[in-house]
């Protein structure tokens, strides 16, 4: 939607926070609107600003011409269904973004990223390689800064990380789009994994001819659901151009660099690097400039994140992890004796393929499951495990679990603790970053 189309309108902005906040600022000083409702699910103290929650939105509904609603807000709900079949037309803060910049500003170029897992690195890693290239570019979306206030500013490139929230209900999509992988997420949000999938590929929708969609030739699943769309994929990730082939970033089999000569931790990351080194020399950039600056790359906070050490035990910190998927890249990037943390908020994920994969990983010596799927998890460990040699503990206490981790490990000689709970961070915490933090805490209290 663009923001022609806000003007004259009596407009409900749903959801303040960080994105919801700036739309805010955005909207009051830039369109003229008839009426502006703020509101928010659960309510805000301390602001200079009137805003609705709770039940007050039964009646906003009946007031709105337009809902432009935060990434939280699924598209799902009851209400916004409601609203939808009254006539209230629905948009985001990324769809005014995306539109505004199809329209009225072609000359950025602006390159959406998504995917299950690894979209905050590869849009980092991409944002990275193009500032080391020289260009005027600006990294926002889900990672970054909020796509809204890059409106007022100009770029040769935009990096959009977006989440399947934001990619849901687009009206248009990036003449560039990088796709990471695909797997089950987010169900309380989509309602099944077959939304969550198609929400999610989304993304290309409105791509027009000569846009450009790069998807992993890895991901079965991605693949499967990118082909309802006929588009003229370009995939990495193979033999011919850019792909992690035997642990090693190459080129058509040439070696270009190992994770080694990177501060990064795991080989997934070369994945990664395929993808926007891909992105790269599409753009008919310096491909070998872009290598390079992958070796100064820090990574980002709670992605396989070094704590720190105690009596010879290596802690990793990867709260991220949400999904069994990315549970097994984190302990395929270590060959040490270890002791893994899963558990989290249930979001009807399947943990046998997890368990399988633990069976089969020597490496594996201790697990401990934790918080609302932990019993299931521990259950399902129960039922697939075949080795003796495998110690699984059960705790509902955080603190306690970190402590019966250490001691385990000492006791089997382990050399590494890691965090990687395969399950959402909701329920016991706000955010997988509360929750890395949260792991910090409990490291340096040991």
């Amino acid at each position: 939607m663009l923001l022609s189309e806000l003007q004259n309108k009596n407009l409900l902005i749903w959801g303040l926070g960080k994105e919801g906040l700036a739309l805010t600022e955005f909207v009051k000083a830039n369109v003229k609107y008839q009426n502006l409702y703020l509101y928010n699910d659960s309510e805000i103290t301390q602001s200079e600003l009137k805003i609705y929650h709770g039940t007050d939105i039964d009646d906003l509904l009946n007031k709105v011409d337009v809902i432009i609603r935060s990434p939280g807000v699924s598209i799902y709900k009851d209400e916004i269904v409601q609203a939808k079949a009254k006539g209230v037309k629905v948009t985001s803060s990324s769809d005014i973004f995306l539109s505004e910049m199809l329209k009225n500003r072609p000359q950025t170029t602006v390159i959406g990223v998504t995917g299950s897992k690894g979209k905050s690195t590869t849009s980092s890693l991409l944002y990275h390689a193009l500032l080391a290239l020289g260009k005027n570019v600006a990294l926002g979306g889900n990672i970054g800064r909020p796509l809204i206030e890059l409106l007022q500013e100009e770029h040769d490139y935009v990096v959009c990380e977006l989440s399947s929230y934001q990619c849901s209900d687009l009206s248009v999509s990036p003449k560039i789009v990088l796709f990471t992988n695909l797997f089950p997420e987010h169900i309380d949000w989509h309602k099944s994994h077959e939304n969550y999938y198609k929400d999610k590929v989304h993304l290309v929708a409105h791509q027009q001819a000569g846009d450009v969609c790069f998807v992993n030739d890895k991901c079965e699943k991605l693949k499967k659901y990118c082909a309802a769309y006929n588009l003229p994929y370009r995939y990495y990730n193979k033999k011919e151009g850019f792909a992690e082939i035997d642990n090693v970033l190459c080129e058509n089999e040439k070696p270009l660099l190992h994770i080694e000569e990177t501060k990064l931790q795991g080989f997934h990351n070369l994945d990664n690097m395929a993808g926007v080194l891909s992105v790269i020399k599409y753009l008919g950039l310096d491909t070998n400039k872009a290598v390079k600056s992958f070796k100064t790359f820090n990574g980002l906070p709670h992605r396989l994140q070094k704590v720190g050490v105690k009596n010879g035990i290596l802690f990793i910190n990867d709260s991220i992890s949400t999904a069994p998927e990315t549970a097994m890249a984190a302990l395929k990037s270590f060959d040490v004796p270890l002791g893994i943390f899963l558990g989290g908020y249930d979001r009807a994920q399947d943990y046998h393929e997890l368990a399988e994969f633990i069976n089969q990983d020597k490496n594996v010596k201790v697990v401990v499951t934790l918080f609302q799927t932990g019993p299931r998890v521990a259950q399902t460990l129960k039922e697939v495990l075949k080795r003796k040699d495998i110690v699984v503990l059960e705790e509902t206490d955080f603190a306690k679990a970190v402590s019966e981790m250490y001691e385990a490990l000492q006791k089997v000689g382990g050399k590494m603790a890691l965090f990687s709970p395969a399950a959402a961070s909701y329920g016991c915490f706000k955010s997988f970053e509360e929750r890395g933090a949260k792991f910090i805490e409990l490291f340096n209290n040991l």
